[in-house]
Order: structure tokens, then sequence, then C-alpha cells
């Protein structure tokens, strides 16, 4: 059977995301290096956001506030609306990284937290109690965790 050596087509990615521009070079090591082939590296957060907020997906729904007060620093890349009252019940990802702070200690969901709970009331919703999951209990605490996103775990009728 015939063969040949291989010497193109290697497993790096094709662009290190957020951290360099262009093709690695196929002897560099890409350990840690976001290979994400949608986009750039994202942060992820999950919020609690009080009752059910399925019925808040229209346009000038809390959803929509929520999206665009996060949009003030970052991209949302994407987003899941779970159909549950009083647990993760919206998760998002965002990009660039770290654009509300450190992700690893708390600090950045304790920001976003205090931004969505300064929204206050939007088309009948309150969202003065959302709580971002791993939030530190300061702007400046470093005590949280990041709680990452949560997929859809209960399906939304799309009648």
């Amino acid at each position: 059977m015939a063969g040949f050596t291989r010497t193109h087509g290697d497993a790096q990615p094709v662009f290190a995301m957020d951290t360099l521009n262009g093709p690695i070079a196929s002897t560099a090591a890409a350990t840690g290096a976001t290979t994400n082939f949608i986009g750039p590296g994202m942060d992820f957060f999950s919020f609690d956001l009080g009752a059910a907020p399925t019925t808040q997906l229209g346009v000038s729904g809390a959803i929509s506030a929520v999206l665009q007060s996060l949009e003030q620093l970052s991209t949302v890349m994407i987003y899941a609306v779970q159909a549950t009252a009083n647990v993760t019940n919206m998760s998002v990802g965002l990009y660039p990284l770290n654009a509300y702070g450190n992700v690893s200690d708390g600090t950045s969901a304790y920001v976003i937290q205090t931004q969505i709970r300064a929204l206050g009331t939007v088309n009948g919703y309150s969202l003065s109690g959302a709580v971002c999951e791993g939030a530190a209990s300061s702007a400046t605490a470093a005590d949280g965790t990041n709680a990452g996103f949560r997929l859809a775990s209960t399906p939304i009728d799309p009648s």
C-alpha cells in the first residue's frame, strides 16, 4: 500500500482568537488558547431574574432591556431564556473577555447584577431582585465564582 509523509494540515486552530492575529505556527503550543470557530472567546453568566421571564421576550420586554444593558460594554453572542421562576432562567455569552471585570472571582458578575437591578421595573416585570450567579459580595470583594452558562432545560412553546 502506497503512503506519503504528511507535511501540512495540523490540528492547530486557524486563528488564535483574542490572543494573536493570523495563523499559528505548527510548532507553537496552543494549550490554553481559545479555539472558537464561531467567534472570539466569551465570558458566560447565568441569572435568576425572578418570575418566569418568557412573557418578557417582546420588543419592549424585560429581556430586551437586559440585553441592551449588557451591550453597553460587551456584545451578547448567545443567550438562553428558560420558562422557570426563581431559579436560573437566563444565561448569556458575552465578548470581549473581561468586559465587566474579572470573571473568575465574581466581581464581573457583581457589576452585571448591579446593572440589571438598576433597570428597575420594565414592562411590569421587576428586575430589582435579579441575581447573577456567582456574584461577589461587592465590586472589589473577589469572593465569588464563575457560574457559567446553563442550557435551556424547559422547552418554550413557540405558539
